[in-house]
């Protein structure tokens, strides 16, 4: 063997692992349409609220570990659970949307205060080219425990309304 053929072996061996690291991180590509909720944030006058919701929910994975339910970003996901829902923003679906999508609607109601807040959650399925409306858990309000810290009160919201999307995708 001389040099010109090691350096294509070389070559060809490093092409060949640069092509299987790539393959394996896109392994966690989300292809479950039964588990993956998108999400839609619906009348957030308040920017702030929005990005904190948006930044709790979307891009994250909730799983029941050892009985305790995790919620977790996408990103870091090293193993496979059974029922693991996935959450994504409802403007990624574009045009071509497949049948047995799910959506989540929160709404936002009433005025933005820093001891309390109302939103309502939806549940759709897409059929037949429209979303069916398949449940409603109505009007909730997300309460601020912070007497004296008014900055941590849009974080808390966020976190309180994460929490009933997840639950709300388990019922």
């Amino acid at each position: 063997m001389d040099y010109k053929m090691i350096g294509r072996y070389f070559t060809g061996l490093v092409i060949f692992c640069i092509v299987l690291f790539f393959a394996g991180c896109s392994g966690k590509e989300n292809g479950n349409i039964e588990n993956t909720f998108y999400i839609e944030l619906d009348n957030f006058t308040n920017d702030s609220l929005r990005q904190s919701v948006s930044d709790n929910i979307l891009g994250k994975v909730s799983y029941y570990k050892n009985e305790k339910l995790q919620v977790i970003s996408l990103n870091f996901v090293t193993e496979d659970y059974p029922d693991m829902h996935y959450f994504e923003s409802a403007e990624l679906l574009g045009k071509d949307i497949k049948p047995g999508t799910k959506k989540i609607k929160i709404t936002f109601s009433g005025e933005y205060t820093v001891d309390s807040i109302s939103y309502s959650l939806q549940k759709f399925i897409y059929n037949n080219d429209t979303w069916n409306k398949i449940s409603d858990m109505g009007f909730m309000k997300a309460t601020n425990t912070y007497k004296k810290a008014k900055q941590f009160a849009i974080k808390e919201f966020g976190k309180q309304i994460m929490n009933s999307v997840v639950l709300y995708t388990y019922n």
